[in-house]
């Protein structure tokens, strides 16, 4: 007879979505010339300094547009219906209106009746805090079937119009980003103890408020109201590269110090939200783990915000680089600043 131990989190069901409208690098580099009144970014220069070679934007529909196609492909990889899922959790940077939640839009298009729903919104990072807090309900048995949906229309905070360099080095990040929905489902799963384990184990996290003024989108909250001039994302890098750079690897090392794994030895895939791909090259060596072992999606899909990591894992899952009992590594870094890394079983 077996015992068994608390239930697990284990994610059933992992999908994307991008839009059909696919926009080369050098389209956004032609519309920023012909906003900017003179000023010329050289042919390849976003490719060159992000990596990022094309993007999807969205044509017509919204946010909550992106989430519920990726949330339909993950129910059914699932094998589930909406009527089944008890929880349903929007995790993104962008939303659809101020209020009332965009996971209430997710919910009645998607048809996820029976779900208790909110919005975990932490930027880039909001996709990891919302997994980690699907792992808290399932341990705690509050909820059986969690949805986590994001979906990220950025395109609309994208600024072409730029002056000079300074203005550049402030509007380039924006230039990078693209639209795209991702989702997973996360169930509860009894083991029995002498099974081997799987799924989502707690994350880690680390904030500093001090730092939010460094990625922004202004306008759209109650501090400028109305001010339709700061409704674009604006970016100082530098710091904020440097605060991932000394935060991201820490939190790996606290993490693998817990678990008890090797970074090298036992964790075969490292998924993280990639900006560009410099900075994904400098963690990899500020951490000794091998780039051809991360996930990097960023030159297909671009910056995806919250979107960028389930985008990345799902594709992983499609390539075959994930098999059953890998572990697994989400890392993240956001505005604010924040830092985040999941484990997981997979």
């Amino acid at each position: 007879m077996h015992t068994f131990r608390q239930s697990m989190a284990v994610i059933t069901g992992i999908a994307y979505y991008l839009p059909e409208q696919s926009v080369p690098s050098r389209m956004i580099e032609e519309q920023v010339q012909a906003s900017s009144g003179g000023f010329v970014l050289p042919r390849g220069l976003i490719e060159r300094l992000s990596g990022v070679a094309h993007r999807y934007h969205l044509a017509e529909g919204s946010s909550s547009d992106l989430a519920v196609e990726a949330g339909r492909r993950a129910l059914q990889r699932a094998n589930l219906e909406p009527s089944q899922i008890d929880m349903l959790i929007f995790a993104a940077a962008s939303h659809d209106v101020a209020e009332p939640a965009t996971a209430n839009v997710v919910q009645e298009k998607l048809g996820c009746t029976r779900a208790h729903v909110f919005d975990v919104k932490n930027a880039c990072n909001s996709f990891l805090n919302a997994l980690d807090v699907a792992h808290a309900f399932i341990q705690t048995r509050r909820a059986s079937r969690v949805l986590i949906a994001t979906g990220e229309m950025l395109s609309p905070t994208i600024n072409m119009q730029i002056n000079n360099l300074d203005d550049l080095n402030l509007k380039f990040a924006g230039l990078t980003l693209g639209d795209a929905g991702a989702a997973c489902v996360v169930e509860g799963v009894s083991a029995a103890a002498d099974a081997a384990p799987r799924g989502v184990l707690p994350g880690r996290f680390y904030s500093d408020g001090s730092q939010w003024r460094l990625s922004t989108i202004m306008s759209g909250g109650t501090l400028l109201k109305h001010d339709t001039s700061r409704m674009y994302f604006e970016c100082q890098p530098a710091p904020l590269q440097d605060l991932a750079l000394e935060w991201v690897p820490r939190l790996i090392e606290q993490t693998l110090t817990e678990l008890e794994w090797n970074l090298q030895r036992d964790v075969a895939l490292v998924v993280a939200h990639q900006v560009s791909k410099r900075l994904t090259r400098r963690l990899c060596a500020a951490t000794g783990y091998p780039l051809e072992r991360c996930m990097v999606t960023l030159d297909q899909v671009g910056n995806t915000a919250a979107a960028s990591i389930p985008i990345a894992l799902s594709m992983a899952v499609e390539a075959g680089r994930v098999q059953r009992g890998d572990r697994i590594l989400l890392v993240g870094g956001a505005a604010g600043f924040s830092a985040g890394v999941v484990p997981l079983i997979w």
